[in-house]
């Protein structure tokens, strides 16, 4: 066997064994071996390698009230180290930071003048240097693995903003920046493509799914077999600038009519200040809805979401669609409304549902990313460790 075969098979095998102590949070080698169907000298091998680069440790359970030698169980090593989740929007940024388990461990909300890039980016890094000395600054410093950075617009494969209809950013460069700042890998992407991948690593979807991100705009993410798909070079799922109403509205885009003019959450706040009514919260909202005045608002809202629902069913044929949107979150009922609309035979999926993410969906993915790319992995899968986000 060649020396290249030989590497090719070596970093395979680590891969299946890293994806398989991730997705099952805990277990034993032998159950590795079971489970991989690799033998058990690779198995200890592959584990030593992982111990000595401090990425799992080891641990006697003592859980078990049978006899005998107590099984010794392998698991991620949260202390190796955490990455970082950056959700960029056009109104705040949400920052979350993840351990090498996924679990959350710091949270924090900014606002930032979204609008002009470069002053933008110099707060983010301020900001966030100073939220992580404050996160380092104890007895055991886990090391910065990775930055994932969600941005509401065009991201190409190169990691390279390439436009945002909000901002009006154009071919804007904020992994270099960040790079450079933080000594760390940094992956960027879409929102919606982070959203989306959200719902694959936390929560059991299947490898075929859809996530409807409904804010300020509206974006598709799509996962297809496990994989988030991109399209050519990374353009795919602006479904928001899909035209539903010829000669309608004008978009930052371009174009009149387009779709998250008439279906996003920030169109549905506009429709009722349209109407007469001012509402500053989504609680002030929610209360709204369930009076009958809001009835008129909430039909016209349905109509449109409903086109651009079925619209993607048709076009793309989905397992599962899951509707990221405050909006559904508090309104549960507003799902079986736009599932009575859905009557066309061609309409053909296995379920639509809410996101149990929320608003922190992107971040989480973006963390969720650049854990994967730290790693070298796959696929991650955090379901069975975060069973609340079924």
């Amino acid at each position: 066997m060649h020396k290249g075969d030989w590497n090719y098979i070596r970093n395979l095998n680590r891969r299946v064994i890293l994806e398989e102590i991730v997705k099952n949070a805990s277990l034993s080698r032998s159950e590795l071996a079971r489970i991989t169907g690799l033998n058990k000298a690779t198995i200890s091998t592959q584990v030593n390698d992982l111990l000595e680069q401090g990425l799992v440790i080891e641990t006697r359970t003592e859980a078990l009230d049978t006899p005998g030698r107590k099984p010794i169980i392998i698991e991620m090593n949260e202390n190796a180290g955490f990455t970082v989740g950056i959700d960029i929007d056009e109104l705040s940024t949400n920052i979350i930071f993840c351990d090498l388990k996924g679990r959350r461990l710091h949270q924090k909300q900014l606002h930032l003048d979204t609008y002009h890039f470069e002053s933008m980016l110099d707060e983010l890094i301020q900001q966030l240097q100073t939220e992580i000395g404050v996160f380092q600054n104890g007895s055991s410093i886990p090391p910065l693995a990775g930055i994932g950075v969600g941005i509401h617009g065009i991201v190409n494969n190169d990691s390279q903003i390439v436009y945002t209809p909000k901002q009006q950013w154009v071919d804007l460069d904020v992994k270099t920046r960040l790079e450079q700042a933080f000594d760390a890998p940094v992956h960027v992407d879409n929102s919606a493509n982070l959203s989306v991948y959200a719902e694959h690593v936390y929560a059991k979807h299947g490898s075929d799914l859809f996530c409807l991100t409904l804010y300020s705009g509206i974006g598709l993410g799509m996962v297809k077999d496990s994989v988030i798909y991109r399209g050519y070079q990374g353009f795919a799922g602006e479904i928001g600038h899909m035209i539903i109403e010829p000669d309608g509205k004008p978009c930052p885009c371009g174009n009149h009519g387009c779709w998250e003019l008439y279906a996003s959450n920030k169109a549905f706040f506009k429709l009722l200040h349209e109407s007469g009514d001012e509402f500053h919260t989504q609680e002030q909202v929610s209360k709204h809805l369930e009076t009958t005045d809001a009835e008129q608002e909430i039909a016209e809202y349905i109509f449109y979401l409903s086109i651009g629902v079925n619209n993607v069913i048709n076009i793309f044929n989905p397992e599962r669609i899951i509707i990221n949107s405050p909006l559904f979150a508090s309104m549960p009922e507003l799902l079986d409304r736009v599932e009575a609309s859905l009557q066309s035979k061609f309409n053909n999926y296995d379920e639509l549902k809410i996101s149990g993410l929320n608003e922190d969906a992107c971040a989480l993915g973006a963390a969720a990313l650049a854990f994967k790319k730290f790693l070298g992995v796959h696929h991650v899968d955090h379901s069975a460790s975060f069973p609340s986000s079924q």
